[in-house]
């Protein structure tokens, strides 16, 4: 018996799916997050799921977090000193070339995480052959040392210059500042990245110096909480590059969890994506929070090997996932142009908004809906019920401000949060190529299926799919997180057969690495993956390539091979060839161990709940229209649902406007596309 624990923390509320493998059926949760100390919301989600017999019996918890991208945002984390090169003092202020907003003339960058006056230079020097040209000078280390003790530094990054290349004076600095007595962390660049560009690597290497100690105690506290509990099976978290690693990993690689949270819905959806074999998809995770956007391709996310989190750059595996502020408890607000505006500010899970009834007084998305009918009888997750009154009373004062009724208001603010989700989602759809029209949206998180078939009309989609249990998606979505450890090293070098023997014994050493740091039990099976970062000679950048290998990790292509599957991939990217000679960048090692595979839930219907009809405003015919209210449960596979209609689940609700119908597929799925007569 594999029983599966997944606990997803969000702005708002805290999902959890439990998985039994011996019945193969789920159940799912929703208890309100507890911003201030995120394990108790975890742990409260345990509780209230599931008994002691079931938490003990369970083999895997499985955990999406936002913890270390909360603390970035913020700027609440360690206190970093940082070592660096003599020279490279100032590198976290000249970045590079670029900004972040093209056109705004008065723009700045965020101030550094690590003031001038913490950021230490080393004299020392290592070419990037890795031929030491200056040796370590141990005095200034010393130095640095009483500056840290000084300034009280919580925790030290050490980023020397072509330290990819060769470690040893960052790994001698680190043992020169143990000996002085410094107990703080300490992270080591070549062990975050191990990859060229010293802005990027410099950068990481704080990040990971900042969160570690805040991440360090969260998942310490959490694993505590469960231990006690009665769980004794694998602490998993995930990645922000997919798949999941354990939490004493995390621990020592914090920088790998800043995306965590988003990500979980996005490898849910390619998993999704592949069961159904319907064509590509765009994600649409709809929380109480924040709005999150993936574009899925053949079943799989985009992955990037480099983020960027409030400007700063994070050299290592990313599921490209967009994000802005605009959930279900965004405020609306008139601005002082006279406009009306949603978010990104939020009420959040306290006191959320003010239909909920806890103090809340400012309009928010959920209000603004519940005056539109469009939540059904008002009964949402955790046994909320909503309050119209108190939703309309919060939508008066900017109805006045714009001299509308509170109805038109309220279609006001979910107009406008629509436009803005749709904006984020054409970044990722038409500004890299592909053709929405050509998509099917999956909508999901609470307030997702809500605004499913707004979002569909906007972007032009195929349709719309809801999926099972849809207000907890992206906890499910972490149920199939395979366990993946990946590195990268930079080597410039010519692309050669004897070029790529050396290709073989560098990735011979960084498989070797990761089978060490591979240490979660219960993975059945193991297998290795290897990429080239390639680029033609004289380019700046390169493009990652998927090269053939056997089950050692060894490159089985001769360089004739690796140069057709690198040309192949650089036309489809840029529609051109090159006559250039190829140069390998970088070597990526990855190995990944799945879980073990589980069966999907039968889908039948077992309610026999009656709702009434309520009165809820219709986008598609744009007048007031009574919809049938009925629970989810009560279609079975092949049902057809036709809108007007509220669909009712435990996690979320799903609005069918008219012209709309929704056919319950095999999987569970409810399939929205618009009748023939209104496409």
């Amino acid at each position: 018996m594999v029983s599966r624990i997944a606990v997803d923390v969000g702005g708002t509320f805290t999902d959890l799916v439990f998985y039994d493998d011996e019945s193969a059926t789920t159940r799912v949760t929703k208890v309100p997050t507890t911003p201030a100390n995120p394990e108790n919301g975890a742990l409260n989600a345990v509780s209230e799921a599931l008994s002691q017999e079931e938490v003990g019996a369970s083999e895997y918890f499985l955990h999406g977090t936002t913890v270390g991208l909360n603390s970035l945002l913020q700027r609440v984390g360690a206190k970093v000193g940082l070592l660096c090169t003599a020279g490279f003092r100032d590198i976290l202020e000249i970045r590079r070339g670029d900004r972040d907003e093209m056109y705004n003339l008065f723009w700045a960058p965020n101030p550094p995480l690590v003031p001038r006056r913490l950021r230490m230079p080393i004299l020392e020097r290592v070419r990037a052959d890795g031929v030491v040209h200056q040796p370590l000078q141990s005095e200034d280390v010393r130095a640095a040392h009483e500056v840290f003790v000084a300034e009280n530094v919580d925790t030290i990054a050490i980023a020397f210059l072509n330290s990819f290349a060769n470690p040893s004076h960052e790994i001698k600095a680190m043992n020169l500042l143990r000996e002085a007595g410094f107990e703080g962390s300490i992270s080591l660049s070549h062990q975050v990245s191990g990859e060229y560009r010293e802005y990027e690597r410099t950068t990481t290497t704080i990040i990971d110096a900042f969160v570690r100690p805040r991440m360090t105690r969260y998942l310490g506290e959490l694993g505590s909480g469960l231990k006690n509990a009665g769980f004794k099976g694998n602490l998993l978290v995930t990645r922000s590059g997919g798949g999941s690693f354990t939490f004493g990993e995390a621990s020592e690689r914090p920088f790998e969890t800043i995306m965590s949270g988003p990500v979980a819905g996005a490898e849910g959806t390619g998993e999704l994506a592949r069961l159904l074999s319907m064509g590509n998809f765009v994600a649409a995770d709809v929380g109480g929070t924040s709005f999150d956007t993936s574009l899925i391709v053949d079943g799989r996310p985009r992955l990037l090997y480099e983020g960027s989190v409030v400007g700063l750059p994070v050299q290592t595996p990313w599921v490209d996932v967009r994000s802005i502020g605009a959930g279900g408890g965004s405020i609306a607000y008139v601005d002082a142009g006279g406009l009306l505006r949603v978010g990104p500010q939020s009420a959040g899970a306290d006191p959320g908004p003010a239909a909920y009834g806890r103090g809340g007084v400012e309009p928010t998305v959920t209000d603004s809906a519940h005056v539109l009918g469009m939540l059904g009888d008002g009964q949402i997750a955790h046994g909320i019920a909503l309050d119209r009154n108190l939703s309309s009373g919060s939508l008066k004062a900017i109805a006045s401000n714009l001299g509308f009724s509170v109805e038109e208001a309220a279609r006001g603010v979910l107009k406008i949060v629509t436009a803005t989700m749709s904006n984020l989602m054409r970044e990722i759809t038409i500004e890299q190529g592909t053709d929405p029209r050509e998509l099917w949206l999956l909508a999901f998180g609470g307030a997702g299926p809500m605004l499913g078939t707004l979002l569909a009309k906007e972007l032009g989609t195929r349709g719309v799919v809801v999926p099972p249990h849809a207000g907890n998606f992206s906890a499910s979505g972490l149920l199939g997180a395979d366990l993946v450890q990946a590195a990268a090293r930079t080597r410039i070098m010519r692309l050669s057969d004897d070029n790529l023997l050396m290709a073989n014994d560098i990735l011979d050493s960084m498989f070797e690495d990761l089978e060490v740091r591979q240490n979660a039990g219960g993975a059945i099976s193991r297998s290795r993956h290897v990429g080239l970062d390639m680029r033609y000679a004289g380019q700046e950048h390169s493009l990652t390539v998927s090269i053939e290998c056997d089950a050692s990790g060894k490159i089985t292509w001769d360089a004739d091979e690796v140069r057709h599957e690198f040309t192949q991939d650089y036309e489809r990217a840029f529609s051109v060839t090159m006559e250039e000679a190829i140069e390998i960048v970088s070597m990526r090692a990855t190995v990944r161990s799945p879980l073990p595979k589980r069966e999907r839930e039968k889908v039948r219907a077992v309610s026999e709940r009656k709702h009434g009809n309520v009165r809820t405003w219709s986008f598609e015919s744009d007048d007031w229209r009574e919809f049938q209210v009925l629970d989810r449960s009560a279609a079975g596979a092949g049902a057809v649902i036709s809108g007007p209609a509220i669909i009712l689940e435990q996690t979320s609700t799903t609005y069918l406007d008219g012209g709309h119908s929704a056919l319950v597929h095999e999987t569970g799925c409810l399939v929205i596309t618009r009748e023939e007569s209104n496409a």
